[in-house]
């Protein structure tokens, strides 16, 4: 990947954005939707959603992204849209299935609203296992000439693909049908641990060690130098030799944004997460969670040492963080991304020193790869 690239992809990684919710409710019921406990039904009234668009201004968001539910359901969107032009935000997003956008008087009252970016999550190419996914029937045709509805209209568009085991396999033509089309931005999720993937784990879990090779048909792409793809959640030790591929760090302040209320009652209770046990092995969070725990039964924590093979390239200063009551959970992340976070090669496994090593920092390995580990051997 060129330079340029990676500037560009981590400029927009890092880019601080407002995210507003607009609906409780959606047209689908997809097999892994995390977000079922909030679809009760309904739209956010406007006046709510303005002062949600207001408090995003004031935190000096420029950026702001409409989503759900599914956002194309509330009857004044263009009119949140204007809003959100008007209390000046300079790039105004939507995430959505597409089902309404197959509307074409819709999408151009969306543009002429002021919406610059469209990101749709489209989970095959494949009417079948579409359809299985989002468990709405009808909605592929829909859904694809949305796309194309939005494409035409000279939105920016990008995809989001959520891997399963629906569509891991066909991966990479999916994202190259979604290529001959003109889409060049992906975002490709993983899984986690919630709402109905966690209900379903057995029809949508995969073997992502044997998927490997399918997974890196699909990071193959991001190569082609019009081509622009994400990861997000996807476990570090699965892009090797991708590893310009690894999501910043920084993005973990919107996953413990996400949790924030859940993640300061560890802190001020000691008990752990509502959803902590068997789902733990599957959430990207896993290891914040646990750090946050033990800080809050030893009182401290301090850096993790480089690996072994490692040590005479790198040198840590010692740090710690103490326990406070009333503590920052965001100046804590701090901590944890620039101390705590790291990752393991899936070649660790064959070095002596695995049990005690904890791996790498997450930027060792974004910025000089994965071959830096040099397993001892057993």
């Amino acid at each position: 990947m060129s330079a340029n690239k990676v500037q560009i992809k981590n400029k927009a990684a890092e880019e601080k954005r407002h995210w507003v919710r607009l609906t409780n409710t959606c047209n689908q019921r997809c097999v892994f939707c995390h977000d079922r406990r909030n679809q009760q039904g309904g739209v956010v009234p406007f006046e709510e959603i303005v002062r949600d668009l207001q408090k995003g201004r004031r935190r000096g968001c420029r950026r702001v992204v409409l989503s759900g539910g599914e956002p194309t359901l509330h009857p004044e969107l263009a009119r949140v849209i204007s809003e959100a032009r008007r209390l000046g935000y300079s790039h105004v997003q939507m995430v959505s299935n597409g089902r309404m956008l197959f509307y074409k008087d819709f999408v151009k009252a969306l543009k002429t609203a002021g919406l610059d970016e469209v990101t749709l999550s489209l989970h095959s190419h494949l009417e079948g296992p579409f359809e299985q996914i989002t468990r709405a029937k009808g909605s592929f045709r829909q859904a694809m000439k949305g796309l194309l509805a939005v494409l035409e209209n000279d939105f920016i568009v990008s995809v989001d693909i959520v891997i399963n085991k629906l569509n891991y396999k066909s991966l990479a033509r999916t994202m190259k049908f979604f290529i001959g089309l003109g889409v060049y931005e992906f975002d490709l999720l993983h899984l986690i641990p919630f709402g109905d993937a966690w209900q379903n784990r057995r029809d949508v879990y995969y073997p992502i060690q044997k998927a490997k090779k399918y997974l890196d048909e699909a990071f193959e792409l991001s190569r082609k130098e019009q081509v622009y793809l994400w990861t997000n959640r996807l476990p570090a030790m699965y892009l090797e030799g991708y590893e310009d591929l690894i999501q910043s760090p920084r993005k973990l302040f919107d996953e413990v944004a996400g949790m924030e209320q859940e993640l300061k009652n560890v802190l001020e209770t000691g008990r752990p997460m509502i959803c902590s046990g068997e789902r733990c092995g599957y959430c990207f969070m896993e290891a914040f969670c646990q750090d946050l725990m033990r800080l809050r039964k030893d009182k401290f924590l301090s850096a993790r040492q480089p690996p072994p093979c490692l040590k005479k390239k790198q040198q840590l200063k010692p740090a710690v963080y103490r326990f406070r009551k009333g503590m920052s959970l965001y100046r804590f992340l701090d901590f944890f991304i620039e101390h705590r976070y790291y990752v393991k090669s899936l070649r660790c496994g064959q070095c002596r020193f695995n049990r005690q090593c904890d791996g790498a920092h997450i930027e060792e390995i974004r910025t000089k790869g994965f071959k830096a580990l040099v397993p001892f051997k057993k």
